[in-house]
């Protein structure tokens, strides 16, 4: 059974829930009807390549899954053959670039997993363990002073890591070229709103 925002009644819980299903399902169904062509762009090859990452090392992993998830099973040929011969001349010329984008954009959030998998996992690993351990220092000294933790704060950053949280199961699926601008902007993000959270949790005072 799907789970929809508005059956789960804890508010961080229904944000995730919008944010790392329902955002990444309706991107997927909707900007191929605006955006057929989901290419990898040369400035995003040329981002990974700065990393000293062999692209087609990488690009032959991102196949290979590709191909074994989506071409052997029959996904991929089934669907275009369901869209492709459905319809009229204008509905299946139509139908033909929506499915061929959906499946751009699935190809493409296939090789940006391998994409972020290294070169974006360790630091974010890094700085979000960081940061949990230091604001949990920050409450742990909050609560040894009896000094009250702050609701607001603690709310608002705990809203940020769910919207940062679902940018990141967002982000394969992203209509721009990925730099390492909005990757180092998310990571802070994340990491200031899981700072913020730790050291405003409820310290019983």
């Amino acid at each position: 059974m799907a789970v929809h925002p508005v059956s789960v009644s804890n508010s961080f819980g229904s944000h995730m829930v919008l944010w790392c299903l329902f955002l990444p399902i309706l991107s997927l169904i909707f900007i191929p009807l605006v955006l057929p062509d989901q290419p990898i762009s040369e400035a995003e090859v040329a981002m990974v390549t700065s990393f000293n990452i062999d692209i087609n090392t990488l690009t032959e992993s991102a196949n290979n899954r590709f191909t074994s998830l989506f071409i052997d099973t029959g996904m991929k040929p089934k669907t275009e053959e369901f869209f492709r011969g459905n319809g009229g001349p204008l509905v299946q010329g139509f139908a033909s670039k929506w499915i061929t984008g959906v499946w751009m954009m699935i190809y493409k959030a296939v090789w940006r997993g391998y994409v972020l998998a290294q070169i974006f996992f360790l630091p974010l690993l890094v700085l979000v363990v960081a940061a949990a351990v230091d604001g949990s220092g920050v409450r742990a000294r909050k609560k040894y002073k009896f000094e009250s933790a702050n609701p607001v704060f603690f709310y608002s950053s705990t809203h940020l890591v769910v919207l940062m949280t679902g940018l990141f199961s967002f982000l394969p699926l992203a209509p721009i070229s990925l730099s390492t601008t909005v990757l180092v902007a998310l990571l802070l993000a994340l990491a200031a709103g899981v700072w913020l959270s730790a050291s405003n949790f409820q310290t019983g005072t």
